[in-house]
């Protein structure tokens, strides 16, 4: 999956020492040029799907304790939607960050071997990752399955760096070509369900907690009225087409609907200056898990953009890629006052 690396994180993975022991993880140390000094945590672990937002002490200090027994995608960002880092961690792991604010393109890992590599694969990868050369980038993904399967690498560029996640036939193909014992269920298991409901439409919209531009984490309320939602991705093809579509919606519609956007990249870069502006006036929201983000379980989201209308009662009446067959849709929901 794409990343926005905008802050120098420094992870140095130095085993458990005090504070930390084999039945949680340590994230600490010092992340400095961080707007409200507020960095949010978010990763799924033993008890679920966790996000959490601390705010960092004296000297931009930052200490987080989680419980995940099995490896897992742990983010850190900012408030104002920046990733901060991304790393694979379990219980008994402690990390400790050193964040200069520095634009930097990639983490420097010293410590845990499978972070470690993932840093190592974007550095030697960086002029692919930055030029948005995804099928190059997914070709040495593929290589790297095919001649590695039983490195839990493997299994962490197939869920954090592909960007074929539409054909879930070559990605199943792929994740059965890793061994199992490097394929955590934790880490797969939102690759699984996508497989699985490949051509299922969604019949309810039901409730969404995701990072909020300017707000922060933030249940997106749909209840009682109309809802269109929008979402995306960096360098989406038809994208222009669906935004003029909601500006139109909202010009005709006003209050009468609930409308919002939501980012299924982790590049956020591009999400705050283009949506940071009164032409676009509806909610603007992220789903740090991209395409694989646990709150889109239910959704269906495989490709992007993709446009989805719901009617008052939050069943799902349109779910596809025609910004003209969504507004149409709208229409028949809302005829003219």
């Amino acid at each position: 999956m794409r990343r926005i690396l905008r802050i120098l994180c420094w992870l140095v993975m130095t085993g458990c020492m005090v504070g930390c022991t084999s039945r949680d993880f340590t994230i600490e140390g010092q992340i400095d040029g961080v707007p409200d000094k507020v960095i949010t945590v978010a990763y799924i672990g033993d008890s679920g799907a966790v996000s959490q937002q601390i705010t960092l002490s004296k000297g931009n200090m930052l200490k987080f304790t989680g419980i995940s027994s099995d490896p897992t995608l742990v983010w850190l960002w900012d408030s104002q939607g920046q990733i901060v880092a991304q790393m694979v961690v379990k219980n008994g792991d402690r990390i400790i960050v050193a964040s200069d604010g520095f634009q930097l393109p990639t983490l420097n890992v010293k410590g845990n071997d499978v972070t470690e590599q993932w840093m190592k694969f974007r550095k030697e990868n960086q002029n692919l990752i930055n030029s948005q050369e995804y099928v190059a980038v997914d070709k040495l993904i593929e290589k790297q399955i095919t001649e590695h399967p039983d490195q839990l690498l493997s299994t962490v560029l197939l869920v954090a760096e592909y960007s074929q996640l539409d054909d879930t036939k070559k990605v199943s193909s792929l994740l059965q070509a890793i061994n199992a014992e490097v394929r955590p269920q934790r880490l797969v298991s939102t690759l699984e369900y996508m497989i699985q409901h490949k051509a299922g439409q969604p019949t309810m919209l039901t409730g969404l907690t995701m990072f909020r531009q300017d707000a922060g984490v933030e249940e997106l309320v749909t209840r009682g009225k109309c809802t269109v939602l929008l979402f995306w991705s960096r360098g989406d093809e038809r994208l222009q087409a669906c935004v003029d579509t909601m500006r139109n919606v909202s010009g005709y519609y006003g209050r009468r609907v609930v409308m919002a956007d939501i980012l299924v990249d982790t590049d956020t870069a591009q999400w705050y200056r283009s949506t940071h502006n009164t032409a676009m006036p509806w909610g603007h929201w992220w789903a740090p898990g991209g395409l694989m983000d646990p709150m889109l379980h239910g959704l269906n989201v495989e490709r992007t953009p993709m446009m989805l209308v719901a009617d008052s009662t939050a069943h799902v009446v349109y779910w596809g890629l025609s910004p003209t067959d969504a507004s149409v849709t709208l229409a028949h929901l809302l005829p003219a006052e």
